[in-house]
């Protein structure tokens, strides 16, 4: 596994140093490593291929890797537990904005941080990390992890431009991972006021009319989503007895694998 080293500036002014391969087993695995390590914050590892796909749900066999953004960031927040609930709305948000600004397909998001294009879901955001003595994180890994294709992300001239003339020659899925870690840094020292982002989420959400599955005592039933609470992140659905329920917890809700995404048009029309 042949590794590059590369450093990029964000707007805050922070540098991101950024351990780049062609392929990896899990960006995910060895980013926890480094974490374990000592890495320091906002270290990066970044793959064109993955060979397993736990957030873009492909199956793959033995062999077999999938192309897209595959990246994990180290982070040593200030933070506690009880302060981290919209980190993962918040990486959903920077990664629905990056995206789109590479597409002219639909990028939605689910929730919490899954991403649809064009009513697929192509993969999305997870959160780990490790808490000291105190309950505040000793480190937290964001990782991103989403598939393209040449049909719904076609190189744009200015990336293309890029992958020319910069001098690391960067790749394509490269230059999309470095827009998505340039809107998660203009996000990020607004973790504690959700409402500096959360504007960004909302504009993307495309769970609102669907049907999902919620897990609850064992049994799988069918809920309705009205829509996701801007204050505290829960997602609010509705029964078949027209019951209205607050979900806070991830794992109860499956996401259907495919949605249909309405255009901005029949948003308004609405």
């Amino acid at each position: 596994m042949d590794k590059k080293m590369f450093s990029f500036r964000m707007a805050d002014g922070s540098v991101v140093k950024m351990e780049a391969y062609d392929t990896l087993p899990s960006t995910a695995a060895l980013a926890k490593k480094y974490a374990e390590a000592g890495y320091p914050d906002r270290y990066v590892i970044f793959a064109d291929r993955q060979t397993t796909a736990p957030i873009t749900g492909t199956k793959l066999k033995s062999g077999q890797s999938e192309e897209g953004v595959f990246m994990s960031c180290i982070l040593r927040p200030s933070l506690f537990a009880s302060q981290s609930a919209f980190l993962g709305p918040m990486a959903g948000a920077a990664l629905a904005t990056a995206l789109s600004e590479h597409t002219a397909a639909r990028i939605g998001i689910g929730w919490v941080s899954d991403i649809y294009c064009e009513g697929k879901r192509i993969g999305g955001a997870m959160l780990e990390g490790k808490l000291d003595k105190y309950t505040a994180f000793e480190y937290l890994i964001v990782t991103f992890a989403v598939k393209l294709t040449s049909k719904t992300f076609p190189p744009r001239i200015t990336d293309m431009i890029r992958k020319v003339f910069e001098s690391e020659n960067a790749s394509l899925p490269m230059i999309i991972g470095r827009t998505v870690l340039t809107r998660f840094f203009t996000f990020y020292p607004a973790v504690k006021t959700p409402q500096k982002f959360m504007d960004a989420y909302m504009a993307h959400f495309a769970l609102r009319g669907h049907t999902v599955k919620l897990l609850q005592d064992g049994k799988q039933t069918r809920v309705k989503v009205l829509s996701m609470d801007s204050k505290d992140g829960a997602l609010m659905v509705e029964n078949r007895k027209h019951e209205v329920r607050r979900i806070t917890a991830r794992g109860s809700i499956v996401l259907p694998k495919r949605i249909r995404q309405k255009d901005e048009k029949e948003k308004t029309q609405k």
